[in-house]
């Protein structure tokens, strides 16, 4: 297979090169004669140093070192995903300004979701710049896999705001699924953030609706997003739209309306947020008591640059990195104040549901909450670790599979 596969990477059109390769003796079938996917044996995760392949472009040698540089790694090889090797949306923000900066095309994040590796992702940089492909559109709307005639599927971002969690997830997906990720508009768009839950609600809705017209619908989503795909499944039911298919991942089923948090403090848990994903020691994190939000922002736009080697110290790209982590600030505030208090009321949703429950989140009580709001079938698949293990590697091939079994055994067309 590693052999195929750089045969397939220097002949193939970078689009066309699949996630895994795998041998089988032939396709399990289900009782229907298909493919039964949940059954085909899971790609093997060979460490990235045991297959080792070198750039062979120009691109993919600068794409190679802005990798290494963004994610503090002695070497990366071509063949290597920005997100199995520990890529963060923070870390993808860098990369995305890098390439700007080094190769002078201005990629959307969609395009480091359909091409995560230098490989695939110098091929497309390369047709961008020679007019045979345009960039890729940088929208709330993401396409996170680059199948054609899937089902489509909706995964809603968490209180962040992006979609980057899910990068893992869809590509096990891929292959049932075209998955798309649902950003905050004001992470990409000249809006300012939506003050309300049910605003949220309406400008998601018609969102979907204009890329999928009529139903039925798929939706999904982590934390928040689960709230988020909750209620808009609701409404779409509401007109009358059928919802065949929600996942719940961990999501709250109701939040304390407490006194709100100052704005130090909420610079603090959005710093405090962006340490986690990066694997810093929170210790070393700013004070929020005696930080102003400015004073904590900024710091992690310092942390940022200095965290990779590949970056201008000029005062224009650290304003760039500063004014990212802004409006990300922005977004991340607008979300926590209004789900404060959120409690689901009004008719249950038909749809049928998966609620996946880690064990040690706090958000696991919500297990046996949320059947209570729901009339169709339910199935709750119970995950080890905390909120966010379940959405990484290892655990994040079993959730893929897991949704693609319920998805079949729900008599579901696959």
């Amino acid at each position: 297979p590693a052999e195929l596969r750089t045969h397939l990477a220097r002949t193939l059109p970078a689009y066309m090169i699949p996630a895994h390769l795998i041998l089988v003796a032939e396709f399990p079938l289900n009782t229907s004669g298909k493919i039964d996917r949940a059954a085909l044996p899971e790609p093997d995760r060979i460490p990235a140093a045991a297959q080792h392949i070198e750039p062979t472009t120009g691109s993919e040698t600068i794409l190679v070192d802005l990798y290494a540089a963004v994610l503090n790694r002695e070497q990366v090889s071509a063949a290597d995903s920005f997100f199995d090797i520990g890529g963060s949306s923070l870390q993808v923000m860098r990369l995305v300004d890098l390439i700007n900066d080094k190769l002078g095309v201005d990629l959307g994040v969609a395009t480091i979701f359909l091409h995560p590796t230098p490989q695939r992702l110098a091929a497309s940089v390369d047709a961008i710049r020679s007019g045979a492909a345009g960039a890729a559109p940088t929208g709330p709307l993401v396409e996170l896999t680059a199948g054609v005639g899937e089902l489509p599927v909706f995964l809603i971002h968490a209180v962040g705001g992006t979609v980057f969690a899910y990068a893992q997830l869809a590509q096990e997906l891929a292959g049932t699924f075209k998955v798309y990720g649902l950003e905050a508009p004001a992470l990409t768009e000249a809006v300012d953030p939506a003050t309300s839950l049910a605003d949220l609600v309406t400008d998601y809705t018609d969102r979907i609706r204009a890329v999928q017209p009529a139903g039925p619908y798929r939706l999904g989503g982590w934390s928040m997003g689960g709230v988020v795909a909750f209620e808009v499944a609701r409404r779409l039911e509401l007109t009358g739209a059928e919802v065949r298919l929600l996942a719940l991942l961990d999501a709250p089923f109701a939040l304390p309306d407490t006194v709100p948090p100052t704005e130090a403090q909420l610079a603090g848990m959005f710093v405090a947020d962006a340490a986690h994903s990066l694997g810093w020691d929170a210790a070393t994190l700013p004070d929020p008591a005696s930080s102003t939000p400015a004073e904590q922002l900024t710091w992690l736009a310092d942390q940022l640059r200095a965290g990779d080697s590949g970056g201008d110290s000029g005062d224009d790209k650290a304003d760039a990195v500063a004014e990212r982590l802004r409006r990300r600030f922005d977004v991340f505030r607008a979300h926590v104040r209004m789900l404060g208090g959120y409690q689901p009321t009004g008719p249950a949703v038909h749809a049928p549901t998966l609620i996946v429950s880690a064990d040690a989140s706090p958000n696991a009580p919500a297990r046996t909450q949320w059947p209570h709001l729901l009339s169709g079938s339910v199935s709750t698949l119970r995950v080890d670790g905390d909120h966010y293990l379940f959405l990484r590697p290892p655990q994040v091939a079993e959730l893929g599979r897991s949704i693609l079994k319920w998805h079949g055994d729900s008599g579901q067309p696959t």
